[in-house]
């Protein structure tokens, strides 16, 4: 089975940080997301998961291509193999907080929350695609080599 899915790394340019969630499931700190609902668009899945995972409001980064009215033009479309050999679809975008506030975890998703350098992801447990995605947030979004 296919499902379509929209996950968000959310960035904090000034301190070179990406938002992760520890994942109850996999035990694993992940970018915020979840599974597109019924008549949503992936943009509108992102931002929703972000804020039901995090309690936090984002903005997508990104160009609106070819035309302004567009959608955001995602960072990546991952294939995640799931139980069963099912296919999860992840349609992943680059955001920036709107908030000014601390995040909170929702407990029924997450066992955690927090705010990590690229330094950071070596001591903690995640899929080797985060760091790669780090590794291009630096160099594309946050500028440094």
């Amino acid at each position: 089975m296919r499902h379509f899915c929209a996950s968000v790394f959310v960035i904090d340019r000034n301190k070179k940080k990406i938002l992760l969630v520890k994942h109850k499931k996999f035990n694993k700190w992940v970018q915020p997301g979840g599974h597109i609902e019924e008549n949503e668009t992936p943009e509108e899945t992102a931002i929703r998961e972000v804020y039901e995972e995090t309690g936090l409001r984002v903005k997508l980064l990104g160009e609106h291509f070819p035309r302004e009215s567009d959608f955001v033009r995602p960072l990546a479309i991952q294939k995640n193999r799931g139980k069963n050999d099912d296919l999860h679809i992840d349609i992943v975008y680059v955001g920036e907080t709107i908030d000014q506030k601390e995040g909170i975890f929702d407990e029924k998703e997450s066992t955690g929350i927090g705010w990590f350098s690229r330094n950071d992801l070596e001591n903690i447990p995640v899929f080797p695609d985060i760091k790669i995605t780090m590794d291009y947030l630096l160099k594309e979004y946050m500028h440094t080599r």
